[in-house]
């Protein structure tokens, strides 16, 4: 039986932190919190249960044109695709502009990389394919012209397969990055490097450290969202993003408050001022701690030529999870070959696209309600709107 819930605070009482793995760190009841607070849609949570126990899960996102993740959206996606010359990106959707995947339901959480159904230990295909067609329905219901899966990992055999045999069309969305953290730490981590590349690393830790800059690993509190929020806003509008300090601002205030400890920020500072972050978030899930490299931002005028993305978001946060013992940093998408240079392993992720038969008018006499409307409203009162 498939259950639908409207809230990320109902999560923990009904079962969904036992499927959590340690790489479902946007996937746990606080992070989603965070999400249904500063997201700018509606987010469903569907729940596979036998017997009463929750055996998988699904997360669902209304995406429309209004929403500003564009690298979570089917239409942008598949244009970014296009444009970066992406395996299958051209023959998927052949015919239509990407603008006619929209609205669509999101599945498996919009944040960017590992999108998946999350699954206890019990859970069988059967358990993930009602899920899948659960969110099918839903989106038809809404009103949806497609339902995507934007960044499933090929490592995720099972999904692939399921999604493909319910006749999803795919295309390659992106590259995803993780470091493992050897047991030596960061001298270990160099001894792993060719010479040119440690003699490089050395010489970026060195440019900073004699510029005066002094990076550091500390807690995310909401007293510094107002300067992070102004560099998270340079960083996207560098790279041709939608930016507003004070948007950002208000998502950094709220992943503080929601997250507590488990959202870690590298700072660099010179004469007091923060003039770059990174911010990183920890999964502690089946006893495993795992940390995820969420968003950054950077003062390039300040910046000048030194190299502050690597040193805070790499050489920083690499030190500190040794010492922690952590095992895995997730470096996410984007800049796969720098990353791959700096010893990263990366994985490739495919957007599954579904399109969904346009909703047939039913005849009505004027003055009197669509009863097919009607009946789907009153059929789903936790329908997205």
């Amino acid at each position: 039986m498939v259950e639908q819930l409207a809230s990320a605070a109902a999560l923990p009482t009904a079962g969904w932190e036992a499927l959590l793995g340690p790489e479902d760190a946007f996937q746990s009841p606080r992070w989603l919190a965070v999400q249904e607070r500063t997201g700018a849609t509606t987010l469903r949570y569907l729940i596979q249960r036998r017997a009463g126990t929750a055996v998988a899960g699904l997360v669902t996102a209304w995406a429309d044109e209004s929403v500003p993740w564009l690298l979570a959206r089917p239409d942008t996606l598949l244009e970014h695709a296009r444009a970066d010359g992406l395996d299958r990106a051209e023959r998927c959707g052949a015919g239509e502009p990407p603008s006619a995947l929209l609205p669509a339901l999101v599945c498996g959480g919009r944040h960017l990389g590992r999108t998946r159904v999350v699954t206890g230990p019990g859970a069988g295909r059967d358990d993930v394919e009602a899920l899948v067609a659960a969110a099918e329905r839903l989106a038809a219901e809404r009103g949806a012209a497609s339902v995507c899966f934007p960044h499933v990992d090929v490592r995720d055999a099972d999904l692939v397969t399921l999604l493909g045999g319910r006749g999803y069309d795919w295309h390659t969305s992106a590259q995803y990055c993780w470091l493992p953290v050897p047991t030596g730490g960061f001298d270990a981590y160099l001894a792993g490097m060719s010479q040119h590349r440690r003699r490089r690393v050395r010489l970026e830790r060195r440019a900073v450290a004699e510029a005066g800059v002094e990076v550091g690993l500390q807690p995310l509190v909401a007293a510094l969202a107002p300067r992070l929020g102004e560099l998270d806003a340079m960083l996207l509008a560098k790279y041709g993003n939608p930016a507003d300090p004070a948007r950002s601002a208000e998502v950094l205030t709220g992943i503080a408050e929601m997250m507590g400890d488990d959202a870690l920020v590298s700072l660099a500072r010179r004469d007091g001022e923060v003039i770059g972050f990174g911010l990183v978030l920890r999964s502690r899930a089946q006893g495993e701690e795992q940390w995820f490299g969420h968003r950054a931002g950077f003062d390039y005028s300040a910046q000048g030529h030194l190299p502050l993305y690597y040193v805070v978001l790499y050489y920083c946060v690499l030190e500190a999870a040794a010492a922690a013992g952590v095992r895995v940093l997730h470096a996410g998408i984007g800049s796969t070959d720098a990353k791959l240079a700096r010893g990263c392993e990366a994985s490739e992720q495919r957007s599954f696209l579904l399109r969904l038969p346009k909703p047939v008018p039913v005849p009505r006499l004027a003055g009197t309600a669509n009863p097919a409307s009607l009946r789907a409203t009153l059929r789903t009162p936790g329908a997205l709107r």
